[in-house]
C-alpha cells in the first residue's frame, strides 16, 4: 500500500496562535502590540490610544463585522510578506455580531409571519449557522498562521459559575467570551489579570511547551516566544493548510449522500425549487418531451434515469 498521500514530517516555518482573554483593563492589546508587524481588526475602538506610540503596529481595520473579517483574511494571505502578525481585538464583538444578525434574520421572518418581534430568539437553524461561521472564521485563521503569520485573538471574558445549592451560584472561575470549544485552535491559551497594580498572565496552555501550564507570567509579551520562533523546527517553507477546503468537501460528499438516498419525487421537488419561473418551465417542458408525462410518481426506472439526466 502506498503512502504518497501523506505529509513527510519536516521542519516548516509557522506562526504562532495565540488566544488571550481577560477582563477589562487586564492588559490584552498592550500584550498583543509587543508582537512584531502587527496588522490589527480594532471592534472595540480599544487600539485608538496606542496608534500614535506603537512601534509595531503596520495597520488598523475598524470593524465589528464578520464579513469585513473574512475579507481581511482573504487579502492578507497574498500580502503575508509584509506583516508579522494579525490580530483580532476582539473575537467578542465579532461572535457578538454574527449573532445580531441572525437574530435579525429570526425578527424578519416573525415579522413575515405575523408574529411578536419580541418572541423571535435565535432557532436551532440560526445557531447551527452561528456555529458554520464561527467555524469557517478560525479555519481561515488558520490557514494564515500556517503560512507564517503569528494569529493573537483577543477576547473578554466571562464567568464561569456553579449552583452552590439554596439558590445561590459562586464563581468558579472565567472563560474566554466567543464561540465554544474555539479554544481548542489555539497553540498558546493565556488569561491577562491585574494583581496590585501589576500586569500578569496565567498559562492555561501552550504547545511549544515554553511556559508550563498553569505558571504565572509577570508582564507577559513577545520576548517570551520569540526564541521558540527562530528555533530550528520552526524554519524552512511554510505549509499552507486550508481546512475549509476539507469542510467543503464534507459538505458536497453528505449532500450526495442524502440526495441519492432521497425518494425520486423529491429529489425532482428539491431541484424545481432551486429554479426559478421561467426555468421551472422549461424543466417541466423538456421532462415531458424526455419522457411522455409530468407525472413523476407514476413514472418508471427508464424515465426517472431520463429526468435525473436533464437535472444534472
Amino acid at each position: 500500500m502506498s503512502l504518497d498521500f501523506l505529509r513527510k514530517p519536516n521542519s516548516r516555518k509557522k506562526g504562532l496562535k495565540i488566544l488571550v482573554y481577560g477582563q477589562t483593563g487586564a492588559g490584552k492589546t498592550s500584550f498583543a502590540l509587543t508582537f512584531p508587524r502587527v496588522a490589527l481588526v480594532d471592534s472595540e475602538d480599544g487600539a485608538s490610544w496606542y496608534e500614535a506610540t506603537a512601534k509595531n503596529l503596520v495597520g488598523i481595520l475598524d470593524t465589528q463585522s464578520y464579513d469585513d473579517l473574512e475579507d481581511a483574511l482573504d487579502q492578507l494571505e497574498d500580502n503575508t510578506d509584509e506583516i508579522d502578525t494579525f490580530v483580532v481585538d476582539s473575537e467578542t464583538k465579532i461572535y457578538e455580531n454574527i449573532q445580531e444578525a441572525l437574530q435579525s434574520v429570526e425578527e424578519t421572518r416573525a415579522a413575515r409571519k405575523g408574529r411578536d418581534l419580541l418572541d423571535a430568539n435565535l432557532s436551532i437553524r440560526s445557531w447551527g449557522k452561528i456555529k458554520q461561521l464561527a467555524s469557517r472564521l478560525q479555519n481561515a485563521k488558520i490557514r494564515l498562521a500556517s503560512q507564517g503569520v503569528n494569529l493573537i485573538s483577543v477576547a473578554q471574558s466571562v464567568d464561569v459559575m456553579e449552583d452552590a445549592g439554596n439558590g445561590t451560584r459562586v464563581k468558579i472561575g472565567e472563560k474566554p467570551n466567543m464561540s465554544k470549544n474555539a479554544a481548542y485552535d489555539y497553540d498558546i491559551v493565556l488569561r491577562l489579570f491585574v494583581k496590585d497594580g501589576e500586569y500578569y498572565g496565567q498559562v492555561e496552555k501552550d504547545r511549544t511547551k515554553t511556559v508550563p501550564r498553569g505558571d504565572i507570567i509577570e508582564n507577559p509579551s513577545f520576548d517570551i516566544w520569540k526564541s521558540r520562533l527562530s528555533a530550528k523546527d520552526n524554519q524552512g517553507d511554510a505549509v499552507s493548510k486550508d481546512f475549509s477546503k476539507d469542510s467543503r468537501k464534507s459538505q458536497q460528499a453528505y449532500a450526495k449522500e442524502v440526495e441519492g438516498s432521497m425518494p425520486f419525487a423529491e429529489r425532482v421537488k428539491e431541484h424545481l425549487q432551486k429554479l426559478d419561473t421561467d426555468a421551472k418551465k422549461k424543466f417541466v417542458v423538456d421532462m415531458v418531451a424526455a419522457t411522455g408525462t409530468k407525472k413523476v410518481n407514476e413514472m418508471n426506472k427508464d424515465q426517472q434515469q431520463k429526468v435525473l439526466a436533464l437535472m444534472k
